[in-house]
């Protein structure tokens, strides 16, 4: 019998091409055509407009170019995004597609998602947030967080993750880190010493920032989780990620971004303390 996951990713239309579904169907209502009547426009069956509004279908671009200017609404302002978005739905990156039988709907829609962003905004309390974990302590701390999973096979899921280049270009990362997670103490403390370099390396990088809530600073609830806030090149929209101990990631389901800018306000050290703060964990691992 199948896992129970992959029956759920194998049935369920993956989210980027549900979203261009979505477009496809606001261009359609906009210009007043019933589904018939698009299917005669295009000369295809109502059936395959169905299914591509409802993402089980991908359209490839040219058909989408083609759906565009027969609707009249080719030179539109999201014609091309549209355009773009059929690429991608239909292509998804190459290294996830090993993975993706093992996985429920969700974490699949996470990870094509995640691909998508060219800004990810990474929060992490007592764990060191996925995008920035390095191999070891990836390592040291996996038997106990992926509860029986192949180490080697998550690893490399995840390396590939944070090598992706979304759109071609390098993604921006934005830190910040609970000092509670610089308090792991892995069974080789090179291992955490590693992971604080990483961040050091990072902070130095004009693509990253790199940002430590201390120890006293004020706590709330909504803020004690890992989380990622994800942003999209050419687009105002973003999208939140919550990582659960038990059951892996699953995209918000509310706006997160103000929790983000609440810790970033109130909590977070500027760069310099940061970095001292890094350095002293440094040195007492060293």
């Amino acid at each position: 019998m199948q896992n129970e996951s992959v029956i759920e990713a194998d049935r369920q239309p993956g989210i980027l091409a549900r979203m261009l579904g979505s477009m496809l169907t606001t261009a359609r209502e906009i210009v007043g055509l019933s589904y018939d009547e698009a299917a005669a426009r295009l000369g295809c069956e109502a059936d395959w407009l169905i299914r591509v509004e409802t993402g089980f279908v991908v359209a490839a671009p040219d058909e989408v170019a083609r759906i565009l200017v027969e609707y009249g609404v080719r030179e539109a302002d999201a014609a091309d995004q549209m355009i773009d978005l059929a690429r991608r739905a239909a292509s998804p990156p190459p290294w996830l597609a090993p993975h993706t039988p093992r996985m429920s709907a969700g974490g699949r829609d996470v990870l094509l998602i995640e691909a998508e962003s060219t800004l990810a905004q990474v929060h992490g309390f007592l764990l060191m947030p996925p995008l920035v974990q390095t191999e070891g302590y990836f390592r040291a701390i996996g038997s106990a967080v992926l509860h029986g999973c192949d180490v080697d096979q998550e690893w490399d899921l995840l390396s590939h993750r944070q090598a992706h280049l979304p759109a071609g270009v390098t993604r921006l990362l934005e830190v910040m880190i609970d000092e509670t997670a610089l308090d792991l103490r892995a069974e080789r403390p090179e291992v955490m010493a590693g992971q604080v370099r990483h961040l050091l390396a990072l902070a130095d990088s004009p693509h990253a920032t790199v940002r430590v809530i201390p120890k006293g600073a004020t706590f709330w609830e909504k803020r004690g989780y890992n989380f990622d806030i994800l942003s999209f090149a050419g687009t105002t929209d973003r999208i939140g990620v919550i990582y659960y101990p038990i059951i892996g990631a699953e995209l918000a389901s509310t706006d997160i971004y103000d929790i983000w800018a609440r810790i970033e306000s109130m909590c977070a050290a500027d760069a310099a303390e940061s970095r001292a703060i890094l350095e002293r964990h440094l040195a007492a691992l060293t």
